[in-house]
């Protein structure tokens, strides 16, 4: 009779023991969640670093085929042909242009180009992240080459 009073006590969990557990696992989840959050906004940032590297080389293979091609003059916004996209360059670099950069990368339908200009010394072109909660401040910003400097990058991630 008494083994039979040992197998009701040992049935289940008592009431503590599943508190306890419950309230271990809602810790759990206040720590976890905050760190899966964060991880999409590190995506979001890892493929704008991303697409920033793909400028940069971009950017200096076109500018490789231009010195070779003897295409560097400032003054004029001499092309090139890069398969079969013909690129517009500024001072030997892809313009900051749909024409120019643009063509340059295989960029994913993710990124909008927003801007563009090759005339002058100012000539800019922004490329937004369109998935990022504010693509306006989740961008690249690729700067026009000068006869003295290289094209310029600047990334923006307050937005991502």
């Amino acid at each position: 009779m008494q083994r039979r009073d040992l197998k009701k006590q040992n049935a289940g969990f008592t009431l503590i023991e599943l508190i306890i557990v419950i309230v271990i696992l809602g810790i759990l989840a206040a720590v976890a969640a905050p760190r899966f959050i964060n991880m999409s906004t590190d995506a979001r940032i890892a493929s704008l670093e991303g697409l920033e590297g793909s400028l940069r080389s971009a950017a200096n293979l076109v500018n490789l085929k231009a010195r070779l091609e003897n295409k560097t003059d400032c003054a004029a916004n001499p092309t090139i042909q890069l398969g079969t996209d013909t690129i517009t360059l500024r001072c030997g670099y892809p313009c900051p242009h749909p024409n120019g950069i643009a063509k340059a990368v295989n960029a994913d339908p993710a990124f909008t180009w927003v801007g563009g200009n090759c005339a002058g010394v100012l000539g800019a072109v922004e490329v937004r992240l369109n998935t990022a909660p504010d693509p306006a401040n989740c961008k690249i910003r690729y700067v026009s080459a000068r006869a003295t400097r290289v094209p310029g990058y600047t990334l923006t991630t307050t937005g991502c």
